[in-house]
């Protein structure tokens, strides 16, 4: 019987194998076995031989696409590179000191400037002046600023007569500039009106002679007849002013683009001339030259008289619009 002791080997330990390996070369004779020999055997038996890994067939690679269609490459910077972009400021003119002064005070004016010579006038308590926003201003060289291009000089026609030298005065002082600073002579070609109360008897030659400065002086004359139609006609100047462009497309109206159109406008000014004859003259004669020759011929009635609608009347008016004057005062040669 073997010895238990010896024969039990445990064949999860590396040792036990070694030792098992030693006995069975000693039992069948073999010679002994260097430790390091075998645990060299031993790991080359434990070591799987890996199978062999087919080699795939190598294809052709599809060309790389060109620089240009290859996408863009996004940088990410930690710090900014880009200056900060400073406010918008409103670029202004190189002028003078006092031409900038006059920009920004036109540009913010909202109520009519009067000039501190006005003091105690009687339009100001007395028109449409009560309800419309003025104060006293001592820069202004006229007596009321209402725009930069539009200025009113006061006249009292019981003071002009006391002092007539005070017109002359205050243009002098006015120098054709505009209303704010004194030594500025650019023409800005502003609107000044002198703005006359009629307050005398017999003033026929004083007005003649006021007339004769004005247009000398480039300057505008209105009449008043008092003091508070004076005052309304500087509000109502105000209140035009701040909406110069409703006012200005009121007066002119609807105005024809095409051709026809212009002619019934053209048309319908002479008395009694409605539309429907413009329309019926244009349907016949083609042009306004052919309208215009026949409605002067001697026999006007037996051509355009036939036209529905042109009447005798309707006729005269016609001829007699065709055959005055273009001008006149005119010496015209027959």
């Amino acid at each position: 019987m073997s010895e238990p002791q010896e024969n039990d080997i445990d064949a999860t330990s590396f040792a036990s194998i070694l030792a098992g390996v030693k006995r069975m070369r000693e039992q069948y004779g073999g010679g002994s076995v260097e430790e390091g020999n075998v645990t060299e055997v031993v790991e080359q038996e434990a070591i799987p031989v890996p199978e062999p890994i087919p080699t795939p067939v190598a294809t052709a690679a599809p060309p790389a696409p060109p620089a240009a269609a290859a996408a863009p490459t996004r940088t990410i910077l930690l710090e900014p590179t880009a200056e900060p972009i400073p406010p918008y400021r409103q670029s202004t003119p190189t002028t003078s000191a006092s031409s900038k002064h006059q920009t920004h005070r036109s540009a913010t004016i909202s109520e009519i400037l009067v000039s501190k010579a006005q003091t105690g006038n009687p339009l100001l308590k007395e028109s449409m002046m009560k309800l419309t926003p003025w104060k006293f201003d001592s820069t202004i060289l006229s007596d009321y600023y209402i725009s930069p291009t539009f200025q009113i000089l006061f006249l009292s026609l019981k003071y002009y007569k006391i002092k007539p030298e005070y017109i002359w005065t205050r243009l002098k002082k006015l120098n054709k500039g505009t209303s704010i600073v004194a030594n500025q002579r650019v023409n800005d070609r502003a609107l000044r009106i002198l703005l006359v109360v009629v307050d005398i008897d017999g003033h026929q030659e004083v007005i003649r002679k006021l007339s004769d400065i004005c247009i000398k002086n480039d300057l505008t004359m209105v009449l008043a007849w008092s003091f508070e139609e004076a005052g309304n006609y500087i509000a109502m100047a105000k209140q035009l002013d701040n909406a110069p462009s409703k006012t200005i497309s009121s007066i002119k109206g609807v105005r024809g683009v095409d051709y026809n159109s212009s002619v019934v406008e053209a048309f319908t000014s002479i008395k009694s001339i409605n539309k429907t004859d413009v329309s019926n003259l244009l349907a016949n004669y083609k042009s306004v030259k052919n309208i215009i020759l026949e409605s002067c011929k001697e026999d006007s009635e037996n051509s355009v008289g036939e036209i529905g609608g042109l009447g005798t009347t309707k006729l005269r008016n016609l001829k007699h619009a065709f055959s005055e004057p273009f001008i006149y005062n005119k010496q015209y040669e027959d």
